[in-house]
């Protein structure tokens, strides 16, 4: 019987160590051919929180932690045994002074000996060499043919490269937009159409099936309880929009809208809904003036004019008081429907592009 030493056994260990900011397709196709090289792999995320943020700064970017981008990983990996650990190294000297620092901690991160280390460039072949002597430093795809990309690229342009971004992380970098608006102003129909244009996602609005399953389709039969209910259930169904969804996810109101019908049907806010109202969740916010004819559907209450309008106003008001600012909203006050699309296509593409494209 023949019995393996540590160093038969830690030729079989991998260490895959990379900042992944962000994770992609490259990473992801590389992290696969490393597993197939060996019987276990480690991926390392590095994180440097002062110079990840700078980076993600430069990019007009909120910071992508470490944690995060671990999290992404494990999501792209799970169910293939591929641990994924995180690794700070804040205290350590920038490259290359920090070898020695590194080498000290990369080993103290992982939890076995290992016998080859997996990487993108040939430039840190010296370095692997003179700090870890013992360790296989094998470099995979070093010229990015199957996939031309790297992290710099998709944080400068993600909508441009947005096929390479990793599937766990695009809600991060998805653009979120709220349509809002009184009663029968043409936010869902107007939600699902700019979701066809823009071959996406939306989360549409639960309200109104709410109060047509629960309520029997009578508002004067809702209780503030209804009112949190609704606004957890539309939360979650946002969320599972966002994971699906290409470049850009639209949203068929908010949590601002349920505290509005939370006053209109019962004089207050329910307790929870609040907590639910995130001024610095989207990105653009389009609010529909009630100038189009309002529709009967047995359900909406409000379609004297005068009410209408005035609905309007006091929702706007209520957005103020939460904290949005909206003299940045994209307002909407086209009578055709046809122009209130057009207005709201031109918006997006300035979202997403920083100009007008031109829809023929």
């Amino acid at each position: 019987m023949c019995n393996l030493t540590d160093d038969d056994i830690s030729m079989n260990v991998g260490v895959f160590p990379g900042k992944f900011l962000p994770p992609h397709r490259g990473h992801i196709t590389a992290i696969l051919r490393a597993h197939a090289l060996c019987e276990k792999l480690y991926v390392v995320v590095s994180e440097r929180c002062i110079e990840d943020g700078e980076l993600c700064n430069r990019a007009g970017l909120n910071y992508i932690s470490g944690v995060l981008r671990q999290r992404w990983l494990s999501q792209e990996l799970q169910g293939l045994e591929i641990v994924v650990l995180l690794q700070n190294e804040d205290a350590m000297a920038p490259f290359p002074q920090g070898w020695g620092d590194y080498a000290t901690l990369l080993t103290q991160t992982v939890p076995e000996p290992f016998g080859v280390i997996f990487g993108g460039e040939e430039s840190y072949r010296d370095g692997h060499k003179q700090h870890f002597p013992d360790v296989d430093y094998r470099v995979l795809d070093p010229e990015r043919t199957q996939w031309p990309i790297s992290g710099t690229e998709i944080r400068e342009q993600p909508y441009r490269h947005w096929d390479y971004i990793a599937g766990a992380a695009r809600p991060f970098f998805a653009r979120k937009v709220l349509i809002t608006g009184p009663e029968s102003c043409g936010k869902t129909t107007l939600t699902r159409k700019l979701a066809k244009v823009y071959c996406s996602s939306w989360s549409e609005e639960l309200g109104r099936d709410y109060q047509h399953d629960v309520v029997g389709g009578n508002g004067n039969l809702f209780d503030l309880e209804d009112f949190n209910r609704i606004t957890h259930l539309q939360y979650e169904q946002d969320l599972k929009a966002l994971r699906t969804a290409n470049k850009v996810c639209f949203f068929d109101t908010d949590a601002v809208v349920t505290a509005f019908f939370s006053q209109v049907f019962l004089g207050s806010v329910a307790n929870r809904v609040e907590s639910f109202i995130e001024p610095s969740k989207y990105d653009l916010v389009i609010a529909l003036k009630p100038t189009v004819p309002w529709v009967a559907d047995g359900m909406r209450e409000l379609g004297e004019q005068g009410v209408r309008d005035v609905s309007f106003e006091q929702l706007l008001k209520l957005y103020r008081q939460y904290g949005f600012n909206t003299d940045a909203f994209v307002v909407i006050a086209e009578t055709d429907y046809y122009s209130r699309l057009e207005h709201c296509i031109a918006a997006v593409d300035h979202l997403l592009y920083g100009k007008v494209k031109t829809i023929l």
